[in-house]
Parts: C-alpha cells; structure tokens; sequence
C-alpha cells in the first residue's frame, strides 16, 4: 500500500517557500510538483501532512546551519509526555495546553544532538491534532487510545514524517536528506511505535486476525493492520528507549511463544531494571531472534527507572548520558556517518 501525503502550505512566517500542487514552470527547471522546497536560509519550521486516520500531523523539521543537500536525516517519536512543550493549566496532573509549535525540553536537547551531527531531524505530534496533549488518563484505554495507537496509527505518523523528509529539496529541486538514509528513534509510547513501524509485515499468517485486548475485553473492528514499508524504502536503522512491548496482544503474547513479530532492521533498544515495562521487552527481543529479524543491540541500566533520557543526575542521569552515547555511536555507524 502506498501512502500519499497531502500537502499543507503555512504561514510566511514559518516556511518561506513551499511547493504545494502542480509545478506550472512550462518546462523550465526542475519539476517540483509535491516537493517541500526549503530555502537555504530556513532552518527550523513546521510542516503538516495527511496520516492513515486523515488527522493533519505537525511535522517539526530542523535543518542544521550550513547544511545544503543530500545530508542523513532523523524521525524522532515522542513518548506519552507529548511532543511539544506544555502545561497543566487545571491542575489535573494532565498537561492540557501546549506552546506551539515549541518541542519539549527532550526533543530540543535531542535536536541540538542531531544538528550538532549535520543531520535533518523530524518530529512528528501525534497526540495534540488528534485531541490530547499527553497519553494519561482517559486516552490510556479504549476507545480514546486507539486514536493515538503506537500499534497502529503512530507507525503510519513515522512513515509520514519519513515522506516529509524524503520531499525536502532545495529550489533547484536538489533533495536536503538522503531519502535511503533515515534512521528512527522512539522513546516509551514512541518506542512501541518503533517496534510497529519496524515490523516486516511478511511474518504475518494468512489467517492473521488483528485485535487488541484490554482488562479482559478484545477488540477488532477498531484495529487497524500494520503500515506497510513505503516504496520510496523505509528507515535504514531504528533505536527505541523502554518501549511498552506487549502491544496489547496485537501481535500475539511475546511471553508465551505465541507472538508473530519479527523486525525488518536491526535496531537497538534501551531499558531500565527498575522499569516494569522491561520484562516484555525481554520477550520480545527473544522473540525477534526466534523469527529471524534484525538482529538487537541491548543495553539494560542497572537501577535506572522508566523514561531516564534526559535526567541530569542521579542513576537515571548516568543511564542517559551512557545510552546517548551508545545511540549516537549506533546511529553513525548504520548510516554511515563515522
């Protein structure tokens, strides 16, 4: 199945040039007929494009200063805390309000990572345009989760924002990012997304019926299957940070043998010993060797607690610093940036 993306053009004072539609140059010069043409002086803005729900994701793109073309490029999935920088203005213990378009205080720092590499990074808000800020409350269980699925409907915002990527290009039509040299990164809710966008769906049998449950109840007719790999190509390598695993039984239990995922990618994954969430993630990687997927790089923080990226101090403080490292290492080797 190939995904299309709809293009939406935004304010001056975001993006300076776009191309959106038909390139009516009568010929002359390059045709940039659904191209995000980005002048070299833009080096942050924010696009919208179209997901499998028909939801309008906020893809926000940095482009490191100095960068011209044909550079290696980044898709970063957010965790439960959201993508942007935002506020709990009632007091609920849920952030309700964010500062847009401004990312939050992880994805910056991350960001400033990724420019600092000479690589494009993307990231894409999944939860603000589809009626959350957070995945807490409510939005943990049916039917609002299914709205912000990490099993099937984040992996198609991955895709998405991997299109976006693909479709940068300079006004002499010159591609910004390599479009067979983008990598994945997650972390928790967006950890799980990367497990989803990874999986090949060749490993899935034909009698397969895709179904969640949750405290007792199955779900079918809200689920949807798997993203299929773009035919432009997909994610050359993928990172994911103490993903939840289980996916609810979407792909089967990985705990007892009866789980169909397989990896299309190597990848590597980070996890915290004092993270409930760990011991599926075991099952899992032990199930991807299984069923013959990519091979894992795993890295378990002793004393380290769920979601410790980006803590300053402290085990968890230690534990990102070392995990940074080991990502970025990762990272540069698979995209060929040593």
């Amino acid at each position: 199945m190939k995904r299309s993306i709809n293009r939406v053009c935004l304010p001056a004072i975001l993006v300076l040039v776009i191309a959106c539609g038909k390139n009516n140059n009568t010929g002359e010069g390059p045709d940039l007929t659904g191209k995000y043409v980005i002048p070299e002086s833009v080096t942050d803005t924010v696009l919208f494009a179209e997901s499998i729900d028909g939801a309008e994701i906020p893809v926000k793109v940095s482009i490191p200063e100095n960068i011209s073309s044909n550079v290696a490029g980044m898709v970063i999935m957010h965790g439960s805390g959201g993508n942007w920088k935002d506020e709990d203005t009632n007091n609920d213990g849920i952030s309700d309000q964010i500062e847009e378009w401004t990312l939050s205080s992880q994805n910056r720092s991350w960001k400033n990572i990724f420019d600092a590499e000479g690589m494009v990074s993307a990231f894409p808000g999944s939860y603000y345009v589809r009626g959350t800020v957070e995945n807490k409350g409510d939005w943990k269980n049916p039917p609002l989760q299914f709205q912000i699925s990490a099993s099937f409907i984040r992996n198609y915002d991955a895709y998405t924002a991997l299109e976006v990527l693909q479709n940068l290009v300079r006004d002499d039509g010159t591609p910004i990012v390599q479009p067979d040299n983008v990598g994945l990164l997650g972390f928790s809710h967006g950890g799980t997304a990367v497990q989803s966008t990874i999986f090949d769906i060749e490993a899935v049998p034909n009698d397969w019926v895709w179904k969640q449950s949750f405290s007792g109840t199955t779900y079918t007719d809200e689920i949807l299957p798997p993203a299929q790999q773009p035919e432009a190509g997909g994610f050359k390598t993928a990172v994911m940070y103490y993903p939840g695993s289980f996916h609810n039984s979407y792909y089967g239990n990985p705990c007892t043998g009866t789980s169909i995922y397989r990896s299309t990618i190597d990848f590597m994954i980070h996890l915290a010993s004092e993270d409930p969430l760990t011991p599926n993630s075991q099952c899992m990687i032990e199930t991807v060797g299984n069923n013959r997927g990519g091979t894992a790089t795993v890295y378990e923080y002793q004393g380290a607690e769920h979601s410790f990226d980006n803590k300053s101090s402290g085990v968890d403080g230690e534990a990102s610093t070392l995990a940074r490292t080991r990502t970025m290492d990762f990272i540069r080797a698979k995209l060929g940036l040593e």
